[in-house]
C-alpha cells in the first residue's frame, strides 16, 4: 500500500463494437495498472459502468482485476439496489478473491437512516474482515445525506470508511470531522487532491487518471513530501487531462485504444459521443511502480 495521499484509479469496462463485455481488454487494461504505483484500483463502479452489467458479468469484471492486479489493491465495487442483490454480489465476488470492497448506497427508492444501516450491516457479517467502504453519489442515486448522517450509518454498521462524489471538499471536511479516528474517507474529485488533503481526506478515486497517469502521481508526490506548492505547480497538467476525460468515458476509452488496450471505445451507458474532429491528447509518460 502507498502511504497518503493515496490515488485509486476507477477503472473502465472494456466491451466490443457488438456491446459484449471483452475480458481480454479488460485484463490487458488491468495488467497495465497493476504497474502504477497506487493504493488501489476501482474496479466495476460508476465509470466501470456497473448499471449495465449483469451479475456474472460484474463478477468477471472483478475476477479479471484481482487474477491481473492483486487482491490488495482492487476495490470491488458490490453495490446495489438492495441488500439482497449487494450482499449476493459480494459474497461471489469473496469466493473469487476479493478482499476490499465498496458499495453504493441503494438507489432508485428512498432510503431512510434505518434501512442505510441495515443494507450496510448486512454487507458488514458478509465481509468479516474484509475492508468496507461506503459510496456516496447523490447525483446518481438520489440519497442525499449529511456528512454527519452518514458518519452515523458508518459507525453503526462498522465500516471503514467512505469515498464519496459530491462537488468541492467542504462535505469531506465535514465527514472527516465526525468520523472517529481512524476512517478513511476519498473524494471523486480527482482534480482537487491538494483540497481533498487538506480537508482531511486520505486521498482520490479518479477516473481520469488511467487516461494519462503521470500528473497525478506526480502531484501525490508532492504532496507526500509536504511540498503543496510543487503539488500545485502540477494543476494545470491535471486540468488538462479532467478537461477533456472527465467525465467522458467515450474520449477515456478512445484514449486507451489509441493506447493498445482495449480494442474498441464503446460505450454502454447512454451518452453523447465525442465529435470524431475533436482529437485525443497524446497522454504523458507513464511513470511506473
Amino acid at each position: 500500500m502507498t502511504t497518503t495521499p493515496h490515488l485509486l484509479p476507477a477503472l473502465v469496462t472494456a466491451f466490443g463494437q457488438d456491446g459484449a463485455l471483452d475480458l481480454v481488454s479488460c485484463r490487458r487494461l488491468f495488467a497495465r495498472a497493476a504497474t502504477l504505483d497506487v493504493e488501489a484500483h476501482f474496479v466495476a463502479g460508476t465509470t466501470g459502468e456497473f448499471v449495465t452489467l449483469s451479475d456474472d458479468e460484474r463478477l468477471a469484471v472483478i475476477g479479471a482485476a484481482v487474477d491481473e492486479i492483486g487482491p490488495q489493491h482492487v476495490f470491488a465495487h458490490v453495490g446495489a439496489a438492495s441488500e439482497h442483490a449487494a450482499v449476493r454480489l459480494a459474497m461471489r465476488a469473496h469466493e473469487l478473491g476479493a478482499r476490499r470492497f465498496a458499495a453504493i448506497t441503494p438507489y432508485y427508492t428512498a432510503v431512510p437512516r434505518a434501512a442505510l444501516v441495515d443494507y450496510y450491516t448486512g454487507l458488514r457479517r458478509a465481509l468479516d474482515g474484509c475492508e468496507l467502504f461506503a459510496y456516496v453519489f447523490p447525483d446518481r442515486t438520489g440519497l442525499d445525506i449529511s456528512p454527519e448522517d452518514l458518519a452515523a450509518v458508518v459507525v453503526a454498521a462498522g465500516l471503514d470508511g467512505v469515498k464519496v462524489s459530491v462537488p468541492g471538499v467542504d462535505y469531506v471536511g465535514r465527514l472527516v470531522d465526525a468520523l472517529p479516528a481512524g476512517a478513511v474517507v476519498y473524494s471523486g474529485n480527482d482534480a482537487l487532491l491538494p483540497e481533498v488533503v487538506e480537508a482531511g481526506g486520505a486521498g482520490v478515486v479518479s477516473g481520469v487518471m488511467q487516461a494519462g497517469p503521470e500528473p497525478f502521481l506526480r502531484q501525490a508526490e508532492a504532496l507526500r513530501r509536504g511540498d503543496v506548492a510543487a503539488a500545485l505547480a502540477v494543476r494545470p497538467d491535471v486540468d488538462a487531462l479532467v478537461g477533456v476525460y472527465g467525465p467522458n468515458l467515450a474520449a477515456t476509452k478512445a484514449r486507451l485504444v489509441a493506447e493498445g488496450l482495449l480494442a474498441s471505445s464503446a460505450v454502454r451507458v447512454p451518452h453523447v459521443s465525442r465529435p470524431a474532429t475533436d482529437p485525443v491528447p497524446e497522454p504523458p509518460a507513464v511513470v511506473q511502480a
